[in-house]
């Protein structure tokens, strides 16, 4: 996976990615847990998009509220 910029899709896209699910079927306000996302995947994500972001996407913020409206909130406001 090549570093670029952090999108609220591309976030949809790394999700769906570790998922094995379509990117269609992750909505913006689903809870991601009930969809299997555990705790080393959240650990994983927050790793991949601190380095896109250029910001701190920690796993606890991550794991407080995991939608990715939240988490997609959560990165914009630490960007900037």
């Amino acid at each position: 996976m090549t570093d670029s910029a952090l999108t609220l899709d591309r976030m949809r896209t790394d999700v769906a990615e570790l998922l094995e699910q379509p990117e269609d079927t992750i909505e913006d306000d689903t809870n991601l847990l009930d969809l299997g996302l555990d705790s080393l995947r959240i650990m994983e994500l927050a790793e991949r998009w601190s380095s896109s972001a250029g910001t701190l996407v920690d796993f606890a913020s991550l794991a407080e509220n995991p939608e990715l409206e939240a988490w997609w909130r959560l990165v914009s406001e630490r960007s900037g």
